[in-house]
Order: structure tokens, then C-alpha cells, then sequence
């Protein structure tokens, strides 16, 4: 997927942001931003001192969400390559009082400005589908120690999808997001549609990737042509 599209669709988006995926995920799923949030963070073991990644952090509700967790002597470290989404979040933060150990970084997940083996826990939550995997999940392990644990959740495709292909998926995006040649929102979601993998698809690019141990709980969506929801769960290889 090009850069340029997905910083486009989320400059425009970051203003209002938490309101519009808000209002996704409680009619995909109906679930809240807020309590997707804390189901993905409820399945992270972050311990006092632990040194946290968290990639596509958008306005940094998840960085903001486990800073306690890993107190004075740990630090949460939010990635996104969109300047707009950044700026939001780093008012976030500011406002919250937890600037001494968040940190925000404006760079591609695809290459990440860290060295190996700088994080004991990754996360990503909503952000999988607007990257290459594969590179992502490169980088990830990358910079992830052995043992260290991998947390992600994002759309996920249904036997449905992938029977329709992309032509139904273009009718279902333009439905919601505006015709594809006018809104940048549609533009990138239409690109990311190769990327919404099944949870079996997931198990398997993981293990290629380095990750053991991949666990995936799957939440249903309201109507069969929605996505799925998939929260996992890996360990990077070498524990």
C-alpha cells in the first residue's frame, strides 16, 4: 500500500478520529473505541520497567492507557507515520501529565527507526490492514527481544469475503466511505483489502514471520458481511 494514500485518508481522519471508529466498531461489532481498547490491553502481560511499543498509535489512547503499567522505570514508545494523528496525540498525552515515559515517533511501521531487540512488548491494534504484513512483521520481530510478546487485533476476512473478492468489497467501501476516486478514507481501505487475512492465514504468517505460541479470539461481526474481529497473541521465537 502507498504511504501517500494512507496519510492522506488519516490526516483528514484526525480531527475526529476516536469518534468515527467509535461509531465502526460499535456497528461492526458493537463494541466502543474505548472498550476495544481495554479488551486488547487486558491481554498484554507488561510488567513494571517493561519498554512498550505501540505501532500505529494514531492520538495515543494505548500509550496512555498502559503507562502505569510499566511505571516510572519503563517507558511506552507510540509509532505512526501520520504527522496529523501524532499532533493530536501528543495533546493527549500532554494533558494527561504522562510526557516523562511516552514517547512519540512519526515513522513507517515498514522502517522502524529502532535497534534490535529494543522492546519487551509490540502492539498494534487497528492498523494491520493499511501495511505490508510481511515487512511488518519483519520489523516487528526485529526490534522485539526473544520472548518478548507480539499483541495485535484488526479486521479479519470471513468465508464470505473471500467469495466475493474485491469487486463486492469496493460496493461495500463506497457504501460507506464515499466513491473511491473521491475520498482518500475509501482510497486506502479499497487498498487494504488484500491485507484482511483469516485468523488461519494469520497463524500461519506469524510462524514464518518468528512468533510461536499464536493465540486468536475472534469476535463476531453484527452482520455477515462485515469483518470479523481478531485479537492475538504471540511470542517472538527464541524464549
Amino acid at each position: 500500500m502507498a504511504d501517500n494514500v494512507v496519510i492522506e485518508a488519516f490526516t483528514e481522519l484526525a480531527p475526529r478520529y476516536e469518534e468515527v471508529v467509535d461509531r465502526e466498531l460499535r456497528e461492526f461489532w458493537g463494541l466502543g473505541y474505548r472498550e476495544f481498547v481495554n479488551r486488547l490491553i487486558n491481554t498484554i502481560p507488561i510488567d513494571e520497567g517493561d519498554v512498550v511499543l505501540d505501532v500505529a498509535t494514531g492520538t495515543a489512547i494505548i500509550p496512555l492507557e498502559i503507562a502505569d503499567k510499566v511505571g516510572t522505570r519503563g517507558q511506552v514508545v507510540g509509532l505512526d507515520i501520520t504527522l496529523a494523528m501524532l499532533q493530536h496525540g501528543h495533546r493527549n498525552v500532554k494533558a494527561s501529565g504522562s510526557t516523562s515515559h511516552i514517547r512519540l515517533v512519526c515513522a513507517s511501521a515498514m522502517a522502524m527507526p529502532f535497534i534490535e531487540s529494543s522492546f519487551d512488548v509490540v502492539i498494534c491494534g487497528l492498523g494491520m490492514h493499511h501495511m505490508d504484513v510481511p515487512q511488518m512483521l519483519f520489523e516487528m520481530r526485529r526490534v522485539l527481544k526473544r520472548g518478548g510478546s507480539l499483541i495485535m487485533a484488526d479486521v479479519g476476512a470471513s468465508a464470505l469475503w473471500s467469495f466475493f473478492g474485491a469487486r463486492w468489497a469496493k460496493l461495500l467501501i463506497a457504501r460507506r466511505y464515499g466513491p473511491i476516486q473521491e475520498s482518500a478514507r475509501a482510497k486506502a481501505e479499497m487498498e487494504a483489502f488484500p491485507n484482511v487475512r483469516t485468523a488461519e492465514e494469520w497463524r500461519s504468517i506469524l510462524s514464518k514471520f518468528g512468533f510461536i505460541k499464536a493465540e486468536i479470539n475472534k469476535i463476531r461481526p453484527r452482520l455477515p458481511w462485515y469483518p470479523w474481529g481478531l485479537f492475538m497473541r504471540a511470542v517472538a521465537e527464541g524464549a
